[in-house]
């Protein structure tokens, strides 16, 4: 340990911060508050290894690591031999007092008063500060700091990401999704288990058969080690092996710190009980903070006058801070309606701005134009990065990726089975500059990684301002008997959270335009792709750089008598009514919405005041589909013009049977349409 008066410095300013934290709880000015008594030795341990430009990644009982790299030392703890100021780091008292802002929910806080607590994140690169916050779902964090490790590799950095979990979490299916692929890319990851030996209630033997946490490292091919957590030098050693392993390129390491169980999950929630009395006195009685104090006091290190007055200092320091940050302002009501989505960069904008150019002589499929997108993207930007399953040699189910990954196999990246863990790894490479393209094989299988689309990467930047840029490619829709796991159509399901864009085109040269566009959108984006129309729908596509905006839909047949409204390969079924319908006299017009968010209401309701009926078809089920949210707003924007009621064309809420004759009957075919716009036609 090369200073451990600092290593106390910091121990003990982070238990004092959190004792003041607890008794602000039990006065009622705090409403909640996760104690991270007992467990200073190990994080500040990790904090202090930490250095410029290494990512930190935390959970709710992490601020003692978060103290040492947010503080410098210098500045601090003035007088007491801890080197020179560091004047590119910003002013302790103004981050510690931004940080109780944080802890109130007040509106200086780091996000402002969204977030509570520990959720937020932290980024100054001109101090060297990389630090990334958490979500309720703790295991689901573990791929992201993997993939803030991914992008620390691939930029050719020697820069580490440490990241942390309790016992319980490492239940998650993330804890082995992230860990097996930091293990198979060796990614500079170090991942520290808090084991508490209780999680939230639950004693180790009820989670795990395991002797020991750390004994799953061999499993994975990582190194891994049991650490006494109370013995500062003891997890100083470790973490300090860790990272110099990483460093070299040797991969992550796996460290077990024990920790006794003295505060309970939740301050007040009485789940402390569950730790047997004598159990408890002995964690009491081998509290790291006084008995780190009295070892170095036995080796002279910690004198009286020295340890006066160090606690004076962070006595005033702490006290200052809340203070300040009790009379702060609260968080402005203007801030609930931030912006879910980053804004569209200049250079984006202008070359959405820019007319389509000349076309290729032959008509390509709707295959070959996310095959060009992805390829002249991949030309265009060094930080585009494709993941997915099987999308490296074999080029993928679809043969999308072919030729890619001979001519960047460092960039377009074969995945374990693991899709929560490759969109995890993606997300956090999307916070530290790349453009990741994550490939679902099936739609289908997004399901397995819902929860890190839905809690982490759509509402990153709402909770912190920091764009996320990453598109997730889905293989979607039915019609060619594939089945219930491998026909869905899920954009219902991303549609409704805020933060995500999605993207349905129908046309080959859409497909092109759009995906190229999602690339290069600040924004996550679902993009689905209709497998019936890889191979059938041809177009000549651009020959230069075009991109189309995302949110703007297209009238592909012009008509006055109906509207026919649709997305995806039900604008196809549209078209073929409209021709039939156009044999009777009658003039439908239709509408390919192309983008369901950003929604394109302009132009559906432009549509539908001119024609005055509306039918809305789409393939995904008919309840609480996107044809719903649709309706509602020609309701609310078109009433007045309508001349009938509107009418939906979807799939039965069924799922999709195997037998095309099977699937056929539920599809919303041109009959369907046809019956549809008739009893419209003759309301």
């Amino acid at each position: 340990m090369k200073n451990p008066l600092l290593h106390y410095a910091y121990m003990k300013l982070a238990r004092d911060l959190d004792t003041r934290f607890t008794l602000m709880l039990k006065t009622g000015r705090l409403s909640k508050w996760y104690s991270q008594i007992g467990g200073e030795a190990t994080t500040v341990a990790a904090g202090l290894a930490l250095e410029r430009g290494d990512v930190l990644c935390t959970l709710h009982r992490d601020l003692g690591a978060i103290l040492p790299v947010y503080l410098d030392p210098a500045q601090a703890f003035p007088d007491f031999g801890f080197g020179e100021p560091d004047a590119r780091r910003p002013q302790p008292q103004d981050l510690l007092y931004r940080l109780c802002c944080q802890l109130l929910g007040r509106g200086d806080g780091f996000s402002n008063g969204v977030e509570r607590s520990f959720h937020y994140a932290y980024m100054d690169e001109d101090a060297g500060i990389r630090h990334i916050g958490m979500i309720s779902h703790l295991g689901a964090m573990i791929p992201v700091a993997a993939g803030a490790a991914f992008a620390l590799k691939q930029s050719g950095s020697d820069r580490v990401a440490i990241n942390f979990i309790g016992d319980g979490g490492t239940s998650t299916g993330d804890f082995h999704e992230g860990l097996n692929m930091a293990a198979v890319w060796k990614l500079p990851l170090i991942l520290v288990i808090e084991n508490n030996r209780y999680a939230f209630s639950t004693p180790t033997s009820s989670q795990y058969a395991a002797a020991q946490l750390s004994d799953r490292g061999i499993g994975y091919g990582v190194a891994a080690e049991t650490v006494d957590g109370n013995d500062p030098a003891a997890v100083d050693a470790a973490i300090r092996r860790a990272i110099e392993r990483a460093r070299r390129g040797d991969g992550p390491t796996l460290i077990e710190a024990m920790l006794g169980r003295m505060r309970g999950h939740s301050e007040g929630d009485d789940s402390l009980k569950v730790v047997p009395e004598d159990e408890l006195d002995q964690y009491m009685a081998d509290d790291p903070v006084p008995a780190f104090a009295q070892r170095l006091k036995y080796r002279g290190v910690l004198d009286d006058d020295t340890h006066g007055r160090l606690n004076g200092v962070i006595s005033e320091l702490i006290e200052s801070c809340i203070e300040r940050a009790a009379g702060s302002p609260e968080a402005v009501p203007e801030t609930a309606m931030r912006p879910a989505l980053a804004p569209l960069p200049e250079d984006l904008t202008r070359a959405l701005a820019e007319p389509a150019s000349a076309r290729q002589d032959d008509e390509e499929t709707f295959v070959e134009g996310i095959h060009q997108a992805l390829l002249e993207e991949m030309e265009r930007d060094e930080s585009v990065v494709l993941m997915g399953q099987d999308i490296g040699v074999f080029e993928g189910a679809f043969r999308i990726t072919r030729g890619l990954h001979q001519r960047w196999p460092e960039r377009v990246l074969d995945t374990p089975i693991a899709e929560s863990g490759t969109l995890g790894i993606a997300a956090g490479a999307a916070l530290l500059g790349y453009r990741p393209v994550v490939e679902m094989q099936f739609g289908d299988f997004i399901t397995c990684g819902f929860n890190q689309v839905v809690n982490l990467i759509a509402k990153l930047f709402y909770r912190w301002q920091m764009p996320c840029p990453m598109v997730i490619r889905l293989p979607a829709g039915g019609g060619v008997g594939a089945g219930p796991f491998h026909s869905q159509n899920p954009e219902a399901w991303f549609a409704h959270v805020a933060g995500l864009k999605v993207v349905c085109p129908a046309t080959a040269e859409d497909a092109k335009a759009l995906l190229k566009a999602a690339i290069r959108d600040p924004n996550p984006v679902i993009f689905c792709e209709h497998k019936f129309l890889y191979r059938r729908q041809k177009a000549r596509l651009p020959t230069a750089d075009v991109v189309f905006p995302l949110g703007q839909a297209q009238v592909l047949r012009a008509g006055s008598d109906l509207s026919l409204i649709a997305y995806g390969a039900s604008t196809w079924t549209a078209m073929e009514a409209a021709e039939e319908l156009a044999k009777e006299g009658i003039e439908a017009e239709v509408v390919d919405l192309r983008t369901l968010v950003p929604f394109d209401e302009e132009t559906v309701l432009a549509s539908v005041q001119k024609t005055g009926r509306a039918v809305i078809v789409h393939e995904a089920q008919r309840t609480g589909g996107f044809g719903g949210e649709v309706a509602a707003r020609i309701a609310d924007g078109a009433f007045s013009w309508l001349d009938a009621p509107v009418k939906r064309v979807a799939y039965e809420d069924r799922a999709s049977p195997f037998a095309k004759r099977l699937e056929k009957v539920l599809l919303p075919g041109v009959d369907k349409v046809l019956a549809a716009a008739r009893e419209t036609l003759d309301y």
